[in-house]
């Protein structure tokens, strides 16, 4: 039931996330310290962002719903992805302030997701 509740949480939290991507952009692409330099670049962020984000949601949203081990794994991927990417770019470029909470905020998602997966049967 505990994991039922966090990967729903969770859905909730990055549903908010996507949707700010969508209708508030502005303040969305303001917490990551990005910028879009035309139409084409705010059209690519929200779609980027916003799809990652609302992606993410909708299988946890899902994985939370049926207690689906597959849709929990799918989460797990996409946030793996980003830890991954931003692991590439400490490696690549160095450590930027303020580099840590996401990864933590990524790494502790993936931890939920597979062990919500490893408790529900139909993993």
């Amino acid at each position: 039931m505990v994991a039922r509740i966090l990967v729903g949480l969770m859905a909730l939290f990055f549903l908010a996330m996507g949707l700010q991507f969508w209708f508030a952009l502005d303040a969305g692409a303001a917490q990551f310290q990005i910028e879009a330099a035309n139409a084409l670049g705010r059209a690519s962020i929200r779609a980027d962002f916003g799809a990652f984000f609302l992606s993410f949601s909708l299988f946890c949203g899902y994985a939370a719903w049926k207690q689906c081990g597959g849709a929990a794994a799918a989460a797990a991927v996409l946030f793996g992805l980003a830890l991954a990417g931003r692991l590439v770019t400490i490696l690549l470029e160095g450590a930027a302030p303020g580099a840590v909470p996401p990864m933590v905020i990524e790494a502790v998602s993936v931890a939920i997701l597979l062990w919500a997966r490893a408790s529900w049967k139909n993993a």
